[in-house]
């Protein structure tokens, strides 16, 4: 990563999320017109925009290499912009502009690494030159600077008889690794008139699209007055990226050449709203881009109303937000104050409304870390569009609900594990061409990726109507690799399947470039336990396939009722609780099975005791001595038995401790832990989980 100027490090992360957005955009663009039969003219002036901006930003952060290279594809829609008309190969126009983004990514995430070096793009860089040749008939690509007349420049014109001679000429010569020069011109005015008065410059317009070109060509001519030139001698040649200054003085010639008018030289005011401008372009998308906003009232004053926030710091917002929550609990659930006989009502008032303001900050912090889950969707995109080009199955990458929204940070958990899945369900689900032709399969080879909430958490899925996997085979496999830890018959269809995310599995017979070493899934499901997650695999022989990652969200603040059984506290989300009630004996049943069921008005429930379930020693056996809890989850509902309420409340729920993924917690219906107001460990409970074995009886 190169060494950035005193006061540019802290653009770096702005730098690397705008053009990051911009690339992604620039994706979006291509993947939509790559089929079309021409560029429409605004898709055009948008990639020569997006370039344009890569290109001065990139400069402006001193990062060359990525600046030249998005010049060089810039040029090349300059000439496409320029005539319409032209003729050019459009399969290799889109493979240079797939591989001149990707190349950008890249690199936005190597700079960020002190160690890594900046990436070498010449010969990317030499290809483009040659299409951009190519498409205006040229032999060789034209080099920037290229045609000027060799030999010694003739500078006569830059003196006028009758210009006052107290004014001074200067050249400045930037290094030919400086991909914007205009943008340093800029800074260079700004500080030269510290020290000098400026008259003119040549090019005269700094923010000319022909000025970075002139500039390469002559350098930067500056005419100007001051009292100590060897002083601004030395302050140009310690200039960004300059390479050379010197003062040129008027030629010994009669006779000089008739000479353009010079420009008046700019004001003050005009140097600093050069400057401004300059910086716009680097720190700000292009006005295109931008979010429309309302049409603005008369009178009334334009303030920004969207500003770039680190995700740090929205972190540390949500893990004060929930120190609160905690906090809260701890002050209105007190032992101090039990027991005693004075009034609290003026204190439970106060209670009351402090909770009231925690839910809005909780609701207001988590909106702001909301994004569409479409932004991990998108890029799935290229994955299908790649596959497509080398495997030839002509898949089609299908959304459902990707206007669903999820906390930033679940959205850059599923990248990885989604490209791997999609690549996947690609290479091992879709059988090539002739095989669905085989199999009498007439719809097309589709990928679908859908999302949406269940339970607290966010459930994404990956379906293809590909060949689906086929249960012998896999479980033949399992057991060549000592993967069998009782008889075969004893394995349910879940179990073979989840074979397939094991470490070093694959019943791939041949090695791709997608699939086949056995690598892969297996990270995917160890990244998503990692987070409190967990993968699940289903399939069905010559029908598809699905795998589904479900996520909590990354800080649950749910209400809850907190129970006590035996000396453990147990948290059951509100969400789920439809009734809290006292049964007396009479309404309990125990069937000649020994299965226990309690009548709730005219529905006869399952019962579930809360000790049995989870091995939890309690002095409290009977029915009638505990309370009840009346749960209901989609189409299962049961009643949940516990000691004794302890309170109602609000808890954060945080993942267990990725050490403990080897213990079956969320099989048994636990969904993490919190602690409660007197500083004792509760467990949250997933009642959907719990309640699984009895999803078909409805109540």
């Amino acid at each position: 990563m190169p060494k950035f100027e005193a006061g540019m490090e802290g653009m770096l992360d702005m730098f690397v999320f705008e053009t990051g957005d911009l690339l992604e955009k620039l994706d979006d663009i291509l993947m939509r017109t790559e089929q079309e039969e021409t560029i429409g003219t605004e898709d055009i002036n948008e990639i020569f925009r997006t370039m344009h901006t890569i290109k001065g930003s990139a400069a402006m952060m001193g990062l060359q290499n990525m600046s030249t290279l998005a010049h060089a594809v810039e040029d090349l829609f300059y000439i496409i912009r320029d005539d319409p008309d032209v003729k050019y190969d459009k399969p290799g126009l889109y493979e240079l502009l797939f591989a001149s983004s990707d190349n950008l990514k890249n690199e936005l995430e190597n700079i960020q690494d002190d160690d890594i070096p900046l990436s070498d793009f010449t010969e990317l860089e030499g290809k483009i030159h040659a299409f951009a040749a190519n498409m205006k008939g040229e032999a060789a690509p034209q080099q920037s600077g290229s045609g000027q007349a060799s030999g010694e420049e003739d500078l006569s014109h830059l003196f006028p008889d009758d210009e006052d001679e107290s004014i001074l000429t200067y050249k400045v010569t930037y290094q030919e690794t400086c991909a914007m020069p205009s943008a340093r011109g800029f800074v260079l005015l700004r500080g030269l008139g510290q020290i000098a008065e400026v008259c003119s410059t040549v090019p005269v317009d700094l923010d000319d699209d022909n000025a970075d070109d002139e500039i390469k060509a002559h350098g930067l001519i500056i005419k100007l007055i001051t009292d100590d030139p060897n002083k601004v001698l030395e302050f140009l040649e310690d200039g960004i990226n300059v390479e050379k200054a010197v003062q040129l003085h008027k030629p010994d010639k009669n006779a000089q050449p008739p000479k353009p008018a010079q420009q008046p030289a700019p004001t003050p005011a005009q140097a600093d709203k050069a400057v401004a401008e300059a910086k716009a372009q680097v720190q700000a998308q292009q006005p295109q881009q931008a979010p429309k906003q309302p049409p603005k009232k008369s009178g009334e004053k334009h303030e920004q109303s969207i500003i770039s926030v680190k995700l740090e710091k929205l972190d540390q917002l949500l893990d004060l937000v929930a120190e609160l929550v905690i906090t809260q609990g701890a002050v209105t659930s007190s032992p101090d104050l039990k027991g005693l006989s004075v009034d609290l009502d003026r204190f439970n008032k106060s209670a009351r409304e402090l909770k009231k303001l925690t839910d809005e900050l909780q609701d207001s912090v988590m909106s702001i870390r909301m994004v569409p889950v479409s932004t991990a969707f998108q890029k799935m995109n290229r994955v299908i569009r790649d596959m497509n080009q080398k495997l030839g199955k002509g898949v089609t990458l299908e959304f459902v609900g990707e206007e669903t929204e999820v906390d930033k940070s679940i959205v850059d958990i599923l990248n990885d594990p989604l490209m791997h899945i999609t690549r996947n369900a690609v290479d091992h689900g879709i059988e090539s061409p002739e095989e669905r032709a085989a199999a009498g399969k007439t719809e097309p080879p589709t990928v679908t990726l859908s999302a949406g909430y269940d339970s607290g958490e966010v459930v994404i899925s990956c379906r293809d109507n590909g060949a689906g996997m086929d249960r012998a085979k896999i479980l033949a496999k399992a057991k060549k690799n000592g993967l069998l830890t009782k008889p075969e018959n004893e394995y349910t269809d879940k179990e073979v399947f989840n074979f397939t995310v094991a470490a070093g599995f694959s019943t791939n017979e041949q090695i791709t470039e997608y699939s086949g070493r056995g690598v892969g899934m297996d990270v995917v499901k160890k990244n998503i336990e990692k987070v409190g997650g967990k993968l699940i695999v289903d399939s069905e022989f010559g029908v598809g396939s699905v795998f589904t990652i479900r996520i909590p969200l990354s800080l649950s603040i749910i209400d809850v009722l907190s129970v006590k059984v035996g000396q453990s506290s147990l948290s059951v989300p509100i969400s789920s609780v439809r009734e809290a009630f006292s049964c007396k004996a009479d309404n309990y049943i125990l069937d000649p099975d020994g299965n226990e069921f309690i009548m709730l008005r005219d529905m006869c429930l399952p019962l579930i005791r809360l000790n049995k379930h989870f091995g939890i020693p309690s002095d409290v056996h009977d029915v009638d001595k505990g309370i009840m809890l009346y749960c209901k989850e989609g189409e299962a509902s049961a009643v949940l038995f516990a000691d004794s309420i302890i309170s109602d409340q609000q808890i954060v729920v945080k993942p267990f401790s990725p050490l403990l993924s080897d213990f079956p917690l969320k099989e048994a219906g636990m969904s993490g832990c919190s602690i409660l107001g007197d500083g004792t460990i509760t467990i949250g409970l997933d009642v959907k989980e719990i309640l699984r074995p009895y999803v078909k009886q409805k109540a």
